[in-house]
């Protein structure tokens, strides 16, 4: 019996069209690139740090009223940060640790807490080759919870930069499942690819869906 859902619901904040033309579409992969470097950026003549801009405008959102996010983040929500494709080296860059802190900053987070582990590393989804992209069973296979405390948090939110096809999000909820069974679960991405076409804003937070058939045949919507 395949341990993935056919259905894995997720939510994001912004979406970029690597492959878009237009000017917000360029606009878009120059955010995704400073978010995955933890860089500054200009924003209205400042300079700000990409990733706590960015969860500052998701705290905006969910102050102004919008709840597209409201069941991922907030107050309650321990946040585990999503391992990179290669095995975390001491002091390397983590940006879905750093997008943790910044939302726990914003109070859109309780705790963080870095419990899941790259045991073998994975292709890296953005540089495989056609067909090569690593799929759910690879992600379920190199990861494992190392869980360092017996409390029980009310709610857990998976949180990464950048959801593509959804592949790792489907390939670790059964990990997650397992070590705090009964706990409610949600996936969060910053960015949405885009794969085809323009897009006409980059900021667009959506609640989507992954389908699969046994963690196969994936399909991402929006």
């Amino acid at each position: 019996m395949s341990p993935f859902r056919s259905n894995q619901p997720f939510f994001s904040l912004l979406q970029y069209a690597p492959r878009g033309t237009s000017e917000t579409s360029k606009q878009s992969c120059r955010v995704v690139h400073a978010i995955k470097a933890n860089a500054n950026v200009k924003v209205q003549g400042k300079t700000v740090n990409i990733i706590s801009y960015t969860a500052g405008r998701a705290s905006e959102i969910i102050a102004s009223g919008d709840t597209t996010l409201t069941a991922c983040l907030g107050s309650n929500v321990l946040l585990i940060p999503m391992p990179r494709s290669s095995l975390q080296k001491p002091g390397a860059l983590w940006p879905s640790l750093v997008i943790c802190e910044a939302l726990k900053a914003e109070g859109l987070g309780a705790e963080i807490n870095p419990c899941l582990k790259r045991t073998v590393p994975v292709q890296r989804a953005a540089t495989a080759a056609p067909g090569h992209r690593p799929d759910p069973i690879d992600h379920y296979n190199s990861m494992a919870v190392e869980r360092d405390s017996l409390l029980v948090p009310e709610q857990i939110t998976i949180v990464d930069d950048v959801i593509t096809r959804g592949s790792s999000f489907v390939g670790v909820f059964p990990r997650i499942e397992d070590a705090f069974p009964g706990v409610p679960i949600s996936c969060f991405a910053v960015v949405r690819t885009i794969s085809e076409g323009d897009i006409d804003a980059i900021l667009d937070p959506v609640e989507g869906v992954i389908t699969s058939e046994d963690g196969e045949k994936l399909r991402r919507r929006p």
